[in-house]
């Protein structure tokens, strides 16, 4: 009997368990439909106002920049941010400093972030000494550690209509300089209108109304400004040896190859006519300045002037800023204030050819022309080993053309041009004022984060950072 037990258990072990893939009864499961992992997540990183640190200049600042950068040993990016102060008396006379901010938001490494000015700067009130315009980023000092170039300038508002009004705009230039624990604060050569700058290797290269360059040799600053004395106000890009300049004179606006300080090469668009026009710096005060106005595209714009440039391997991508008329035509020798016109970006392309600079004919699927922005990113995006163009926009709620919420225009490099993705789906800055954003790998994961910050602190100062889930899609 003992036997026959054995025998029925075993009979009922490989009935059981043996041979399942084969019987007619067997249960196959259901397929699952598994939804896409989101691209960001669902809540933010979010950086407090420091409303304790730029109070000490203003209660309402414009938020210039957020830079990313590392000044603590852990997995993610710190972020130093420069706020400075708008003129409480516009289109006046004003000869005081403008009054401004930095402010070290250092992070923890678990996704945290507290503010700390005494180990990035080793002062609570640290200043830039103005107001900043553009930066630039490199290692001046060899250090490994990334080094910023400011140009600046004290245009706040402030009048601009004469020669003394016109210097009271002037700033001397800085540098955020890397040490062992934070940065240093130095301030170079002579006060200038400053809107340029490039970092060089070891050299700082400022445009303005003049040129200025400096070289760090043995820790000490030495004027260079003789090898680089036409360095262009609007913008300029270092190219290897060569220097493109953004060019406006005689009537002509457009791009100027040099070399050892001279021009070899020229792309140059004529004006069509002039106008008068009341600027920013003069509104309301009935003063006009005599403004050209350009065909860009078949379409007339005041303006038109290339004013920010990269290099993406061997190509030159260009913004041409302008502005555009809200309704009608623009007539030759008529009056107009800023408040008639919405501004407009338009990207372009070059390259060098045997020291001749080329425009390339490349299509931009998509291109959103009205939403306007200062500056643009470069980069590879989507993972695909081909840089990508990331436009950061400004988003204002009181004007729907420009209303992104905080997040950027992204145009994928498709090989043959550039495409505008759909990014409706993407998180928004939540806070109902003007705000802009850019895309960074914030945790070192290897994928772009979404960061957005407000143009201006009317109802806070928050950053807002999504951490991304995978790599930005086609």
């Amino acid at each position: 009997m003992k036997h026959f037990y054995k025998i029925f258990s075993l009979l009922l072990v490989i009935s059981c368990g043996g041979g399942g893939a084969s019987s007619p009864e067997a249960v196959i499961p259901p397929t699952q439909n598994i939804p896409p992992q989101p691209l960001f997540k669902e809540s933010p990183i979010r950086l407090i106002d420091a409303a304790s640190y730029y109070s000490q200049a203003c209660n309402n600042p414009s938020f210039q920049f957020l830079i990313p950068t590392k000044i603590n040993e852990d997995g993610f990016i710190d972020f130093i941010a420069h706020f400075w102060c708008d003129s409480i008396t516009p289109a006046e006379f004003d000869d005081q400093p403008v009054k401004d901010a930095l402010v070290a938001y250092i992070s923890d490494g678990f996704g945290g972030y507290t503010i700390d000015n005494i180990k990035a700067f080793g002062s609570i009130n640290a200043q830039l000494g103005g107001a900043s315009r553009k930066y630039s980023r490199g290692d001046l000092n060899g250090d490994g550690k990334d080094d910023f170039a400011f140009a600046m300038n004290w245009e706040d508002g402030r009048a601009s209509y004469d020669y003394n009004s016109m210097i009271a705009n002037y700033a001397r230039p800085s540098i955020l300089m890397s040490g062992e624990s934070g940065y240093t604060i130095e301030r170079l050569g002579n006060a200038d209108w400053g809107h340029s700058v490039q970092i060089k290797d070891s050299k700082a290269l400022f445009g303005g109304h003049s040129s200025q360059a400096f070289e760090l040799i043995d820790s000490k600053w030495v004027d260079i400004s003789d090898q680089y004395n036409d360095l262009s106000f609007a913008s300029f890009l270092v190219y290897d040896d060569f220097i493109i300049n953004s060019v406006r004179r005689d009537g002509m606006q457009g791009l100027e190859l040099l070399e050892n300080n001279q021009v070899i090469s020229s792309l140059m668009t004529e004006e069509s006519f002039k106008v008068n026009f009341e600027g920013w710096n003069n509104k309301g005060t009935g003063k006009y300045d005599q403004l050209g106005v350009y065909e860009i595209r078949g379409e007339n714009y005041f303006h038109g002037m290339t004013t920010e440039m990269c290099r993406q391997d061997d190509q030159i991508i260009a913004t041409i800023n302008a502005s555009k008329l809200k309704s009608g035509e623009i007539i030759e020798g008529g009056f107009y204030s800023e408040t008639d016109t919405d501004p407009v970006v338009i990207f372009t392309f070059y390259e060098i050819k045997n020291k001749e600079l080329v425009e390339k004919q490349i299509e931009v699927i998509g291109e959103e022309i009205n939403h306007n922005f200062n500056f643009f990113d470069c980069m590879d995006v989507n993972g695909d080993q081909m840089s990508d163009i990331v436009a950061q926009v400004f988003s204002q709620p009181w004007d729907d053309q420009d209303d992104n919420e905080g997040v950027p225009e992204v145009y994928i490099n498709t090989g043959n041009g550039y495409m505008n993705i759909d990014t409706s789906s993407w998180p928004t800055y939540s806070i109902n004022d003007g705000s802009q954003g850019y895309l960074f790998d914030v945790d070192s994961s290897g994928t772009f984060d979404l960061v957005m910050f407000p143009l201006k602190l009317n109802i806070s100062g928050d950053v807002e950072i999504f951490l991304s889930n995978r790599h930005v899609a086609n």
